[in-house]
């Protein structure tokens, strides 16, 4: 008996076969037969993410169009379920950007079955732009992030009066990521604030730029409201008194800070200011904490009446990617938090009611020698360390010693990792540290730690690879990287873009 073809397998199993495939093979798929183009076409439109400008106009422009436009006459639109928005528009001519526009419009208004929207994209967040997004996906909404631009930038006609006739209703939202500049219309703050209001007691996700804002207070609605509220993520406040007036009763268990409050790295770190910029009942929930090393006094204060709960620690957006894939976050800061500095902080950690047993931190470099000296009294109850550095780090032979110096006094660490990408973002994502490809000294450096840290079970020495502990030894897994192709920037403008924009 012949196997059956994928023509012939039922929808259920057809769909699951190719949820598994890469968004490269699945359009080939869908021309092998037309069952199979009816079946998974749902599928390949579920989620749309455009990261450059000819693409996204393409898929705009096909999303835009009525269904009898398409073949057998499929509202497209309606398939979406995940759309992001996130290029550079700036290369476009005013033209293009105004038909980009009308495009946009016209997609999101016919996307109804949308939940997850992401726009990150200049010249675009206009009031007409967000008025389609209202009336496409309002009953389906369940994430979006909102980020309107200046008028003078508007290339669809909007007018920002028009905002005030919006009373969007959005019984499904639950995550809302907001940046607000100081040159955006007063409308818009009194529009984002009836889409807060209108989801107060619901949202569970909320993330609040603002790059002139003295406070954070002002952004909130109706705080007291907002039982749900679980993560919040700030780039707003510029000043020492950004949380006052904050109401309590929030019950925040995430809190990520991507603004330092107007302190300076060099600024004294359990001083007055410091230690006064949050107020002993705000977050007595916290369990999650991101911020600059130097606010983390505030959080974990000494002599506090009660302690947070915070159990992971992330300062100066210190992670490990294990992808092996570095990011930009580290060279965006103009100082990089120097190991002398980051280290008095540190002493904080004891204090939480969590404990902490999750932390990452990212220095400038240490010296292996003294390192393990330096750091072992602040890391006793550390189950994961990420330690990202922006320089190699000296006397690397010491790090041998590591197993008697450091983990023999670390119980519960049984992941330890060392992360270079600041200088693969500072000098190419070819530089590594000096000793990332030495695999026979990563092993010897691990049998020897073996003999005094039992509950290692990972670790990593740089973003290259990293070695896991199996019954037969430790197992190295080297991450690939995807080759970069480099693309010709210059694109071919058609007939309609030399006859508009001349």
């Amino acid at each position: 008996m012949a196997a059956p073809s994928l023509c012939t397998l039922p929808y259920e199993l057809l769909n699951t076969i190719a949820e598994d495939l890469t968004e490269e093979i699945l359009p080939s798929l869908l021309l092998t037969s037309k069952n199979i183009n009816n079946a998974l076409t749902p599928l390949l439109y579920a989620s749309i993410s455009l990261y450059d400008s000819r693409t996204a106009r393409k898929c705009t422009n096909t999303l835009a169009k009525e269904p009898q436009e398409h073949h057998a006459q499929r509202d497209l639109a309606a398939y979406v379920r995940s759309f992001t928005v996130r290029f550079d528009a700036f290369g476009l001519k005013q033209g293009q950007r105004a038909r980009f526009a009308r495009s946009l419009e016209g997609a999101l208004s016919r996307m109804s079955g949308l939940q997850h929207f992401v726009f990150d994209c200049v010249y675009f967040g206009t009031p007409k732009v967000f008025n389609a997004l209202v009336n496409g996906a309002s009953r389906t909404l369940r994430s979006s992030s909102f980020k309107p631009d200046r008028p003078a930038w508007w290339p669809d006609g909007s007018d920002a009066d028009a905002l005030n006739n919006f009373h969007p209703a959005f019984p499904e939202l639950e995550a809302v990521a907001l940046t607000l500049h100081s040159y955006v219309p007063p409308a818009w703050h009194a529009f984002f604030r009836r889409v807060l209001d209108s989801r107060g007691a619901h949202l569970r996700r909320l993330e609040i730029g603002d790059d002139n804002a003295p406070s954070v207070a002002p952004l909130f609605p109706s705080p007291g409201a907002w039982s749900a509220l679980e993560e919040l993520v700030l780039t707003a406040g510029t000043t020492p008194q950004a949380f006052a007036g904050f109401p309590p009763g929030l019950n925040i268990r995430k809190l990520t800070l991507e603004t330092s409050l107007g302190i300076p790295q060099s600024h004294p770190t359990e001083d007055i200011v410091v230690l006064d910029l949050v107020p002993d009942y705000l977050f007595p929930n916290l369990e999650y904490l991101s911020c600059a090393y130097q606010l983390l006094p505030a959080f974990l204060p000494a002599g506090a009446p009660m302690q947070r709960p915070i159990r992971t620690v992330r300062l100066n957006k210190a992670y490990y990617d294990p992808n092996g894939d570095a990011h930009d976050s580290y060279t965006q800061s103009r100082v990089v938090p120097e190991w002398s500095n980051v280290r008095k902080v540190l002493k904080c950690l004891s204090r939480s009611a969590g404990p902490v047993v999750d932390l990452a931190f990212y220095i400038d470099w240490f010296d292996a020698k003294t390192f393990p000296a330096e750091l072992v009294d602040y890391i006793q109850s550390i189950e994961r360390l990420v330690i990202v550095l922006a320089m190699e780090p000296g006397n690397t032979s010491h790090i041998s010693n590591y197993g008697k110096l450091l983990f023999a006094h670390t119980p519960r660490l049984h992941a330890f990792y060392l992360s270079d990408a600041p200088i693969k973002d500072r000098l190419g994502s070819e530089r590594s540290f000096l000793f990332a490809f030495a695999w026979n000294r990563h092993k010897s450096w691990l049998n020897e730690w073996g003999n005094h840290a039992t509950a290692l079970e990972e670790v990593a020495f740089s973003t290259e690879c990293s070695w896991r502990k199996a019954e037969e030894g430790w197992v190295l897994q080297v991450y690939k990287r995807d080759e970069e192709s480099e693309e010709d920037d210059e694109e071919e403008e058609d007939d309609e873009d030399e006859d508009e924009d001349g």
